[in-house]
């Protein structure tokens, strides 16, 4: 966990270096480029770590090939858990406990964006689909113990959004819905995810 959680830093400082050398392109040669970063909040849909949750953030950078289509990267991370009542939890055919659960479900997609940008002004609303892959821990603390299962899949998700930008020193304000899905499957404690998806939004600062 502590090695993926290095990987994350190391993507989230990788969409910064990549929005920095964008917006000096921009400065140089007029390129048009964004970059935003978010708090996210998100309503799992899934029968594993189902509560909705605000642990999360999001980091994006693209670059506009035409003046309403841009291609760029992502990452965003998000946290839910799940407190599950005492109940005899079948571990093993021939072994079972009696037991409450903790349950968390970190997920951390990464990839690439299309985006079309429907008007060019201050006010930019947008549409967008990401595609890449997720990582997924799957895990549950009962006692002192804990079990986990890490899990990898394919990972898409339909944005609409807008960005504003009301300075002129080229700060806005960004906000976004979305839905994603990914094809992680996992088992742990009895209890199986396949194919999580979330309804979640977005709001933070657009570059």
């Amino acid at each position: 966990m502590k090695t993926l959680k290095k990987y994350a830093i190391r993507l989230a400082v990788l969409v910064a270096l990549i929005a920095g050398g964008s917006m000096t392109a921009k400065s140089q040669v007029s390129l048009d480029a964004y970059y935003n970063v978010d708090w996210q909040f998100n309503m799992p849909i899934n029968k594993f770590a189902d509560k909705a949750s605000g642990w999360g953030m999001n980091f994006d950078a693209g670059w506009y090939l035409t003046p309403d289509i841009a291609i760029g990267a992502f990452m965003s991370y998000h946290t839910n858990s799940e407190y599950v009542d005492r109940s005899i939890v079948n571990l093993t055919p021939q072994t079972a406990v009696y037991t409450d659960q903790q349950r968390s479900l970190y997920q951390l997609p990464f990839g690439v964006t299309a985006l079309y940008r429907i008007i060019e002004s201050d006010w930019q609303p947008y549409v967008a689909l990401k595609l890449g892959a997720e990582y997924a821990h799957m895990s549950s603390y009962y006692y002192i113990y804990k079990s986990s299962e890490d899990t990898w899949g394919f990972y898409m998700s339909p944005e609409i959004g807008v960005r504003w930008y009301p300075w002129a020193n080229g700060m806005g304000l960004h906000a976004a819905a979305y839905y994603s899905f990914s094809t992680n499957k996992g088992t742990v404690m009895g209890q199986s995810m396949e194919t999580p998806g979330n309804f979640g939004f977005r709001v933070g600062l657009a570059f």
